[in-house]
């Protein structure tokens, strides 16, 4: 193998140009330059052969690294399709959710629009119920109302005409104690008059014993002044 096809091989090899492939030999030769100057020719077979062996090598490693590259592409592809088809089913599951979702916000519509007709209609049936009571409570205030008036104008009547039983009662014992009065006046006068006769009486005759007591002092002064 000369040396142009050794540099064209390991460009090759390397995916490289051949001047840098030649670069490179020039950095091998400069470091096992002085090594292959004090070996004899027959180790430029070796040398060779151990560049063959490491340019197989490099091609091993190439190989290598394209297939891990290859299933590294693959196991992407397999995680993109696998993604994508997590995707799609997430997609899905949106979908189905935002359906189920809509469906229920739709029942659930339905279900406040059931509630608002059944409150109205508690409502209305509430509203007639309070009516009706309202007019029977109505109904039945005005019936004690009434009962109330009729029983009060009977307690009325009924005091009017006690009232006037006790006030005929007290007229006749009030005419009872004038007529009673008038009587005990009337002995009162009779007692008066009759005491009035008896001073008169008292006074005539106070009056004749103070004459008679009179004359005879004066009989008494005339006989001691007159008689002696």
């Amino acid at each position: 193998m000369n040396r142009r096809s050794v540099i064209s091989e390991l460009a090759k090899t390397l995916q490289i140009s051949e001047t840098e492939a030649e670069q490179i030999l020039r950095a091998f030769a400069q470091v096992l330059g002085p090594i292959a100057a004090e070996v004899p020719p027959y180790f430029e077979r070796y040398f060779e052969a151990q560049i063959q062996l490491v340019l197989q090598r490099m091609e091993d490693f190439q190989h290598t690294t394209q297939q891990q590259i290859a299933n590294l592409q693959q196991r992407i592809e397999d995680f993109q399709h696998f993604t994508q088809q997590q995707i799609a089913n997430l997609q899905r599951q949106m979908e189905d959710f935002q359906h189920f979702t809509q469906q229920q916000i739709a029942n659930l519509r339905q279900q406040m629009e059931d509630f608002q007709h059944l409150t109205q209609q508690q409502i209305a049936n509430l509203q007639q119920s309070t009516q009706q009571q309202i007019s029977d409570l109505r109904h039945l205030i005005q019936q004690q109302a009434n009962n109330l008036q009729q029983l009060t104008e009977q307690r009325i009547s009924d005091l009017q005409r006690s009232t006037q039983h006790q006030i005929a009662n007290l007229q006749q014992q009030i005419t009872g104690l004038s007529h009673y009065i008038d009587q005990r006046i009337d002995a009162l006068d009779r007692r008066i008059d009759a005491l009035e006769r008896r001073l008169d009486r008292f006074e005539k005759w106070l009056f004749s014993v103070l004459v008679m007591i009179l004359s005879g002092v004066l009989a008494i002064i005339f006989k001691i002044y007159f008689g002696g």
